[in-house]
């Protein structure tokens, strides 16, 4: 073993290169770091080498090396070090050394200097995490980092390669060496400008995949850049036929995949006589499919809570259906398997559906089936007219919304034919209302006191669903946090909530403020819009990348001030109206009979827009800024 250890080391100073060295300086120097790709740099890869060596479908060697330059404070934090362990794979061997700026070894340090952190009590788990922390006393430093870890109980995928896995991250030099036997048919991905793979023939039926990157520059972070993903080079790679946990399996496409996650499902979808019983008695009365499967969300949320569970095949295989009436808890297969049991003891077919929960990470590879795609699961329910898609890990959310993280979201439905691809229903952009509402006490000190509504719609309620269980003081803080104005003092507060599938939350509350408007003279100086402010997202001069809006929205505000005695209007902002491209936006202040009416309202509609419409895009948001940021002027009668 330690012999092929030393001969792949030896293959990766021949593939990767060494790093370029000045006479008499030593390797991981800063001088040595070309300007070109310090430039924007917070960090630089020095170099970066996997090798991976499958011995066989259940055993493999992991080894890898890592050298990071850290330039800036900002990216100190790229130097720390978290590596994933379980059953199915073990760190064997760690080692670092840390570096001045001049490249001077400072430290070395061992395995037993990591953290172990075993999952908390209240997640049933074999899973780890090795935690290093690297604390530098210089600025810049560098810190080498070496280490072993042992797959073993079987590997459906290889490592993934990701050279560069952060903004700011520059790469020298990036290497990937597979080490197979000859014959193994592979899946590879390879994304982002990662190069074709180099073939090296071993003999004694063995096969070397070489991948190789270098002069990397940092991928620049930007207001509503496309997702790092699309923007990083990364490498899947993987066996077509694999045995995890003693089960065989064969992936090629997500029609294989499911067949796969499906066969896991085998004899462990059923309930006792007992609660079939009283499912039906609960449901007898209902008067369609659609309120049975209300009952039965209602009954989840009653009487099971939520638990990871990531124990071995686990990780994919959800718990017996029994299992779960018994104990009351499951993860998010276990209960979304749980609940279609349910149904089917009173007719109603479901499938089971994974995707990936993360509002950005809606996207999957429609041509490459993997593991890392997915990491939640919800159950859909196919009605006459309608399908509902149900999310089991917290039902206490409206029955039928499809909240923020999955909306709009591809899946992988899971049958017994095998796996097909779909995609969650979305909300359109003017559904996700944020409306404030205020009658507002002005007097002649420029004190204020205000009674206020605001309603908040569909994903702006997801943002807000879990607002009635926080703390009075903390609600009081949020909307405190809303007002743009000092000394904002929140007086009441009530709320309701409107649960249906467009779900809403809806607050009244009254406010006061010794400073709503500024006293300069015979004058005062008054916000148009105390709840909103100018956006900053896009003052940078020039773009790298695509804007990305990702998630859209409608903000409406109604603003009526009544005027203190005395005081008569002297300005008041013009009237904006634009429709187009990016969006809708309308500002009126006008003089009604006994003061001012304020009205405004912003569509932001979701899209992806090249880099050369950059500079119309800052032209919309500048009109919106220069009304956000207009002033009413009133002036103390003679």
């Amino acid at each position: 073993m330690m012999k092929s250890f030393y001969v792949i080391a030896l293959l990766l100073v021949a593939l990767c290169g060494e790093a370029a060295e000045r006479a008499d300086v030593p390797e991981w120097s800063v001088v040595n770091i070309s300007d070109s790709l310090a430039q924007d740099a917070l960090a630089v890869v020095r170099q970066t080498s996997t090798v991976f060596e499958y011995q066989s479908e259940k055993l493999g060697m992991e080894r890898k090396s890592w050298t990071l330059t850290v330039l800036d404070k900002q990216g100190e934090y790229m130097a720390d070090v978290v590596l994933y362990g379980d059953k199915f794979r073990t760190l064997k061997r760690f080692s670092a050394k840390l570096y001045d700026a001049a490249g001077r070894l400072l430290r070395k340090f061992g395995k037993s200097e990591m953290q172990e952190v075993l999952l908390n009590d209240a997640l049933a788990s074999d899973s780890r995490y090795y935690y290093f922390h690297c604390e530098a006393p210089v600025l810049p430093f560098t810190i080498e980092y070496e280490y072993e870890m042992e797959w073993r109980n079987g590997i459906f995928s290889f490592p993934i390669f990701s050279p560069q896995q952060r903004y700011g991250q520059a790469l020298e030099q990036g290497c990937y060496v597979l080490d197979v036997p000859e014959d193994l048919p592979l899946r590879i991905k390879a994304l982002n400008g990662m190069p074709r793979y180099e073939v090296m023939v071993q003999g004694k039926g063995r096969k070397r995949y070489v991948w190789q990157l270098e002069g990397l520059k940092p991928v620049v972070e930007e207001k509503f850049a496309p997702p790092m993903g699309e923007l990083l080079p990364v490498l899947y790679v993987g066996p077509e036929s694999f045995v995890y946990d003693h089960v065989r399996g064969t992936i090629t496409d997500w029609d294989t995949y499911g067949k796969w996650i499906y066969g896991l499902f085998e004899g462990r979808g059923q309930l006792p006589e007992t609660v079939k019983a009283e499912i039906a008695n609960m449901t007898a009365h209902a008067k369609s499919a659609r309120e049975k499967v209300s009952i039965l969300y209602d009954y989840l949320a009653e009487t099971t809570r939520y638990v990871s569970i990531q124990l071995g095949i686990g990780g994919f295989q959800p718990m017996p259906a029994a299992e779960v009436n018994k104990t009351g808890f499951g993860d998010c297969k276990a209960l979304s398997f749980y609940l279609k049991a349910l149904l089917e003891t009173v007719g109603i077919p479901s499938n089971y559906v994974e995707v990936y929960s993360d509002e950005r990470h809606k996207s999957l590879m429609l041509d490459y089936a993997t593991f890392y795609e997915t990491n939640h699961v919800i159950l859909q329910v196919p009605l006459d007219g309608d399908t509902l898609w149900l999310e089991c890990t917290n039902p206490r959310l409206p029955f039928g919304f499809i909240h923020n993280n999955i909306a709009g979201h591809d899946a992988v439905e899971i049958k017994k034919g095998g796996g097909r691809l779909c995609t969650l229903p979305d909300y359109p952009d003017s559904l996700s209302v944020d409306e404030n509402k205020a009658d507002v006490l002005l007097l002649a000190d420029g004190s204020a006191k205000v009674k206020a509504g605001r309603e908040y719609r569909v994903k702006r309620y997801g943002d807000l669903w879990g607002f009635g269980v926080l703390k009075r003081s903390e609600q009081i803080d949020f909307l405190r946090r809303g007002i743009g104005l000092p000394n904002a003092e929140i007086s009441s507060l009530s709320m309701r909530e409107d649960k249906s599938a467009y779900p809403a939350l809806f607050l009244d509350y009254e406010w006061s403020t010794s400073l709503y408007g500024s006293k300069t003279g015979n004058r005062l100086f008054l916000p148009v819009n105390p709840y909103r402010q100018p956006y900053d997202w896009f003052k940078k001069e020039e773009r790298l990348y695509d804007v990305d809006i990702w998630r859209g929205f409608y903000l409406q505000d109604s603003l009526h001030i009544c005027l203190p005695e005395g005081y008569e209007v002297e300005a008041l902002p013009q009237s904006v109206s634009q429709d187009g491209k990016y969006g809708r936006f309308l500002s009126a202040v006008s003089l009604c009979k006994d003061g001012i009416w304020i009205t405004q309202q912003f569509l932001l509609r979701t899209g992806r827009y090249a880099v050369a419409e950059y500079r119309d895009i800052q032209k919309f948001f500048e009109q919106i800024n220069a009304a956000y940021a207009g002033r009413i002027v009133l002036k103390k009668e003679e």
